[in-house]
């Protein structure tokens, strides 16, 4: 759901340029109280820290919003990985191929083989037309 988010999506979720201009300003802060005190250094630091903290929390509250826009397309995502993926599991753990094989014969068996993927870990929908 976080990649069709982040891909459909058409506001900004990702705060990166802020978190360069963050640490640009807090590295100005830095040599600033550095001639002041030296020991303020470590403070500017942990401050950066803290307010990267935060920035990194707002983002995940802003994907978090957004996600709730693709309310829709989430529902169809779970419906359609329910069916491909019954009981949170393969689904060539729960279906039986006999069904599929009275159906089609022979020739499933062999469509089945051409369009595995093979080494690869990606997944293959077989669908009937």
């Amino acid at each position: 759901m976080n990649v069709l988010v982040k891909r459909d999506s058409e506001v900004q979720l990702s705060l990166e340029k802020e978190k360069l201009a963050l640490k640009d300003l807090y590295d100005q802060i830095k040599k600033v109280s550095g001639t002041v005190d030296p020991t303020l250094q470590k403070h500017t630091e942990a401050l950066h820290a803290k307010a990267l903290k935060r920035i990194e929390v707002l983002e995940k509250k802003m994907l978090k919003a957004e996600k709730k826009r693709f309310e829709a397309q989430q529902r169809q995502l779970n419906k359609l990985r329910s069916q491909l993926f019954p009981n949170d599991g393969l689904q060539e753990r729960i279906e039986n191929i006999l069904p599929f094989y009275a159906k089609w014969g022979k020739g499933f068996i062999k469509m089945i083989y051409d369009n595995s993927l093979g080494w690869e870990q990606e997944f293959c929908i077989v669908t009937e037309l």
